[in-house]
């Protein structure tokens, strides 16, 4: 999530105290399908209830190409001592202002842990640390207040509500627009030295219109039926 393709010839692992954020494999098919075959996980969120584990699969494999183009970066949550998928956190990023969108799901059945908290704050130290990403930017539906308590505990601050913005499953949807700056946390000293070949470059394929900070859309599941979409909106949860 980083701005820096030319630094992340590897995949950076993250380490917390409860927690390792590591590379999604397809391994993870089984554990990604536990996460958006759960209607309550995807019941604010701009993605489809998946049926199937080739669907799974086929997210998988968009999240690891979003990587390889370097548009992106989607983590694994595991907790540590084990490998289990537990959930995703990551996003994708507009590079003509450094700025970068947030996004992130848990399993229901790790809910009201504070796990999607901790995930979130070592993504951010991440990714202010590196290649001098100056905002993050997340969204939630009005009426997830446990996604919103999450990025207030990460220390996100509250914009504004943006009305109708969002519109997905038949309905427009109000969206609170939250950021995260680099200056508001502690790691506001690191060196923000970009390469101007990095800072002018624009995101990679699937990034979407500059106009819509909140709005970065990722193609992750194609199937002979339908296109499934997992929108850059913050997301469950807790």
């Amino acid at each position: 999530m980083a701005l820096a393709g030319a630094y992340m010839r590897e995949f950076p692992l993250l380490e917390t105290e409860h927690l390792l954020l590591r590379s999604l494999t397809l391994e993870d098919e089984a554990d990604v399908f536990a996460i958006y075959s759960n209607p309550e996980v995807t019941r604010f969120r701009d993605v489809v209830t998946l049926a199937n584990k080739s669907q799974a699969r086929a997210v998988i494999q968009a999240f690891q190409a979003e990587f390889e183009r370097d548009s992106g970066v989607r983590w694994a949550i595991t907790e540590r001592g084990t490998s289990r998928l537990i959930g995703l956190c990551g996003g994708g990023w507009y590079r003509h202002n450094l700025s970068a969108l947030l996004s992130y799901d848990l399993n229901q059945h790790y809910w009201n842990r504070g796990i999607m908290t901790e995930a979130v704050r070592a993504v951010v130290a991440y990714t202010f640390g590196h290649a001098g990403t100056n905002r993050i930017t997340a969204t939630t539906v009005v009426e997830n207040p446990a996604s919103r308590q999450v990025l207030r505990h990460a220390g996100f601050q509250e914009e504004g509500i943006l009305r109708d913005w969002g519109f997905w499953k038949g309905d427009f949807k109000d969206l609170r627009c939250f950021s995260l700056l680099r200056k508001d946390t502690s790691t506001a000293s690191v060196t923000r030295d970009v390469p101007d070949s990095l800072a002018n470059r624009r995101g990679g394929e699937g990034v979407g219109s500059c106009s819509r900070p909140c709005g970065v859309a990722a193609t992750v599941a194609r199937t002979a039926r339908a296109c499934y979409q997992l929108k850059m909106v913050a997301g469950t949860h807790k």
